[in-house]
C-alpha cells in the first residue's frame, strides 16, 4: 500500500511538474522579454521596458540637441546681423560729416559711442577697434585703447577670429570664455569691417543665452518623462501582480485537475491490492469515461473472472 500511494503520488507530482513547468517557462520568457536587460558586450539584449525607457531618454536628449542646435543658429544670426547693422549705422554717421573726421574727434563723439557701443542677447554687446588691433570703444572703460595683439596668447579662440577680421573680411566663430569660478562657457563673435574706415565692428555675447528656452523645454519634458515613467512602472507592477495571480490560480487549477486524475488511479490500485489480498467484495467506484473508466471495468472483469474462478475451484472440492 505504501509502494502505491508513493507511485501516486510520485504520479501527481510528474503530472503538475509536467503541466506547470512549461507554463512557468513561457511566464519566465515572457518576464526576460519585459524586464531583463542584458549587456555582456558582444551580446546585448535590451527587454521592451528597456527599450520604452532608452526611447524616452534618446527623445529627451534629440529634442534638446535638436532646439539647442536651432537657437544657437538663431542667435549666431542675431549676432553677426548686430554687427553688420552696427557697421552700417557707423559707416552712415562717417558720411553724414563733410570732412572725414578723425579717431580723437569721433572718440569724444557722444553720438559715436552710443552707435558703437549697443546691447547684444543679455549679456552681450558690440565693440569697435582698428586694423590695427587697438581697442578705441568698449563698453569696458578698461579696455579702451588696448592693444588686442596681447590676447592672442591668452585668448587663441578669440584672437583666431579677431586675426581675419583685421584683414577687412567679415568673420564669425566661437571661442571660449573662462569665468570667475573657473567655468567655461562659450561665446559667438561676429567682427563686419566698416566700409570707407579702418574700424572693425566686434559682436559678442554667450551663445547659450539664446539656448535657455531650449533649456527650459528639456525641464519640461524631462517632469512628463518622469510622470510617464511612474505611470509606466504602477502599470508594470500592476502586470507582474496579474502574472503572480495567474501563476498561483494555474497551480491551484493544475493541482485540483490532476488530484481529479491521480483519485481514481489511487482508488483503483488499492482495490487491485485488495483483490490482491483476497478481498473480492471491494468495490471499484469510479464515475465518468475515458481511459480510466476503462481501466476501472478491467479490474471489475479481473475481479469478477477471479471470483468465479475460485468459485469453480471450490466446487471441485
Amino acid at each position: 500500500m505504501a509502494s502505491e500511494n508513493k507511485i501516486a503520488t510520485g504520479l501527481l507530482f510528474k503530472l503538475i511538474a509536467g503541466i506547470f513547468v512549461p507554463i512557468l517557462l513561457a511566464f519566465a520568457f515572457l518576464g526576460c522579454v519585459l524586464f531583463l536587460n542584458v549587456d555582456l558586450g558582444a551580446f546585448k539584449f535590451t527587454s521592451i521596458r528597456g527599450i520604452w525607457s532608452n526611447s524616452m531618454n534618446e527623445l529627451g536628449a534629440a529634442s534638446l540637441k535638436e532646439a539647442t542646435t536651432s537657437l544657437n543658429k538663431l542667435g549666431e544670426q542675431v549676432i553677426r546681423e548686430k554687427a553688420e547693422a552696427v557697421a552700417k549705422e557707423i559707416e552712415i554717421y562717417y558720411k553724414s560729416f563733410k570732412k572725414a573726421p578723425s579717431i580723437e574727434q569721433l572718440r569724444n563723439d557722444p553720438v559715436m559711442k552710443e552707435i558703437c557701443i549697443q546691447k547684444v542677447g543679455e549679456t552681450g554687446y558690440t565693440a569697435v577697434h582698428s586694423t590695427s588691433a587697438i581697442t578705441y570703444w568698449h563698453a569696458q572703460p578698461n579696455m579702451i585703447g588696448m592693444d588686442l595683439h596681447g590676447l592672442a596668447t591668452k585668448l587663441p579662440e578669440f584672437w583666431k577670429i579677431l586675426e581675419v577680421g583685421l584683414t577687412g573680411k567679415a568673420v564669425a566663430g566661437y571661442y571660449n570664455w573662462k569665468e570667475p569660478n573657473g567655468s567655461i562657457r562659450k561665446k559667438y563673435m561676429a567682427n563686419v569691417p566698416v566700409k570707407g574706415t579702418n574700424l572693425v565692428v566686434a559682436a559678442t555675447t554667450y551663445i547659450d543665452e539664446f539656448s535657455k528656452p531650449a533649456q527650459a523645454i528639456t525641464t519640461t519634458m524631462t517632469k512628463l518623462q518622469q510622470t510617464y515613467t511612474a505611470q509606466y512602472n504602477r502599470r508594470f507592477g500592476l502586470i507582474l501582480i496579474i502574472i503572480a495571480v495567474v501563476l498561483i490560480v494555474l497551480l491551484a487549477v493544475i493541482y485540483i485537475y490532476s488530484s481529479s486524475v491521480i483519485r481514481p488511479i489511487r482508488h483503483l490500485s488499492e482495490v487491485a491490492d485488495k483483490i490482491s489480498m483476497g478481498d473480492l467484495k471491494a468495490t471499484v467506484d469510479v464515475k465518468g469515461g475515458g481511459e480510466i473508466a476503462v481501466l476501472a471495468q478491467s479490474i471489475e472483469r479481473m475481479q469478477t473472472s477471479v471470483r468465479s474462478a475460485i468459485e469453480r475451484l471450490q466446487k471441485r472440492r
